[in-house]
């Protein structure tokens, strides 16, 4: 798993999970961090134990396009490998976005991380 010093992505693990969960929008960050920690988290997943992602949103209001963007290939990349991914408790307003990006149909959203653990390993 990555160094504890993570400043953008708190990367935790639940069995065969990573459990993502943005810090704050990439404006509060310096760009070589963001960089670098999107980096890592794809790579993390390069790890054959680790199959699906839960993206938890708890931390964060509201996520920009660069933060976005780096959950999505997170997401993705689980799907190439055979895996699921899924959101969970974000605020309205944070919910609202993903509806509007249509990422819920891609990847559902669950109130809780139990429960959206529970739903990517159920597929």
């Amino acid at each position: 798993m990555p160094a504890p010093n993570n400043k953008v992505f708190r990367l935790e693990r639940d069995g065969d999970v990573l459990i993502v969960v943005p810090q704050g929008d990439s404006i509060g960050f310096r760009y070589n961090d963001v960089h670098q920690e999107s980096n890592s988290t794809l790579q993390i997943l390069d790890d054959a134990t680790l199959q699906h992602v839960v993206i938890d949103f708890g931390c964060e209001k509201v996520l920009g396009s660069v933060i976005l963007s780096v959950l999505i290939k997170t997401c993705r990349k689980a799907g190439l490998k055979g895996g699921r991914a899924a959101f969970c408790n974000a605020t309205l307003d944070m919910q609202e976005v993903l509806q509007t990006m249509n990422l819920v149909k891609l990847w559902k959203y669950h109130p809780t991380r139990a429960e959206a653990i529970a739903a990517v390993r159920a597929g």
